[in-house]
């Protein structure tokens, strides 16, 4: 078993819980509410400031193999997700909210663990996010029907992607290589990294479901 699927086994009740969650069985039916929706891609859109942050404090402490990735990875998420909100935000009607409480929360973690933790620490904590949207595309999109709004089909196909889904995987291979024979205390320091994003990515869904306009 490889140490990330360690760390899933470690938080699976949660795991399955982003996995089911009502706002993304909703979304691949094409019933969600839009301003669910709206709500939840603003939110998403301060996310993706923190992680490219992150990201590239990532590049500056990286060396190696792992550098050259995370220069990769940097420049994937501009050309995918960032890509993809832009291309959805230029549609008429979008509203805009401010940043939520879980997205402040979130991005703060992301930072905190980028500037004060190693390299590994940084990969470690960016594995929820990735594999769960990973794993979101990977089983929601086939399940999708043709009528479903547009915009719905076109986010859930950009995580089903070749190209998201071969990112994600490379991610997974260096966290394998760089958690290679660390110690006992360290594993169980990142496993509650992985733990704590991952309660985080569950909170992003819940507060972008429970969303109501005022």
């Amino acid at each position: 078993m490889s140490f990330i699927e360690e760390c899933k086994q470690a938080v699976l009740q949660d795991w399955q819980k982003i996995l089911n969650h009502p706002f993304l069985m909703e979304l691949a039916r094409g019933v969600l509410s839009r301003e669910k929706f709206e709500y939840y891609l603003s939110q998403d859109d301060y996310y993706l400031q923190d992680l490219l942050s992150t990201l590239g404090i990532l590049v500056a402490k990286a060396q190696g193999r792992v550098k050259d990735f995370a220069i990769h990875l940097l420049y994937e998420t501009l050309q995918g997700e960032v890509a993809m909100h832009e291309a959805i935000k230029r549609e008429k009607g979008m509203e805009f909210f401010s940043k939520g409480e879980v997205a402040t929360i979130y991005g703060d973690f992301l930072l905190r663990t980028a500037y004060e933790g190693d390299v590994l620490d940084i990969l470690v904590v960016l594995c929820p996010c990735f594999l769960s949207y990973k794993e979101i595309g990977e089983r929601l999109f086939p399940q999708a029907g043709k009528d479903i709004p547009s915009t719905y089909r076109f986010w859930l196909e950009s995580y089903a992607g070749e190209a998201y889904q071969r990112i994600t995987n490379e991610l997974l291979t260096h966290v394998g290589e760089e958690a290679k024979d660390i110690p006992e205390r360290q594993r169980k320091e990142l496993t509650g990294l992985f733990r704590r994003a991952t309660w985080l990515e569950y909170r992003f869904w819940e507060e972008s479901y429970t969303f109501r306009l005022e």
